[in-house]
């Protein structure tokens, strides 16, 4: 019985390091997929949270407070949420719904330098997320 066990268990190591270990299904994934990355597109950032659209509205607003952040305008329909926001150059910030409990943050940016603001404003809307989940 301790030698099929053994040949089974080498076995399944062979064949996962054969195929790039794409075979593991018993190592558990942390976090989900969506957090943690920011693409660019042009002069587009997303970033997808794993949270629902409120949430992450209360998180982007919170956010503008906290650096004194002019909002020009807000807009709300079924789609989603978007702001524009007056700073050294207007970002515009769309909140829409991806998927079920997942949302996607777009900013879009007029300049190449304002990639640094962008980014850092995913950052000040990470931490404001976790003090919204908080209550």
């Amino acid at each position: 019985m301790l030698k099929k066990i053994i040949c089974c268990a080498c076995l399944f190591f062979a064949i996962n390091i054969s195929w790039g270990c794409s075979v593991l299904p018993f190592v558990p994934v942390l976090g989900t997929v969506y957090d943690g990355y920011v693409g660019w597109k042009g002069h587009q950032a997303i970033k997808y949270y794993a949270e629902d659209i409120t949430t992450m509205r209360k998180a982007v607003m919170q956010s503008s407070r906290q650096l004194n952040l002019k909002t020009v305008h807000k807009s709300a329909d079924e789609k989603g949420y978007s702001l524009e926001i007056k700073c050294r150059e207007p970002l515009q910030i769309e909140i829409l719904p991806f998927e079920k409990k997942v949302t996607k943050v777009m900013i879009k940016v007029n300049l190449g330098g304002d990639k640094q603001f962008a980014e850092f404003f995913y950052h000040r809307i990470d931490a404001n997320l976790a003090k919204v989940r908080r209550g």
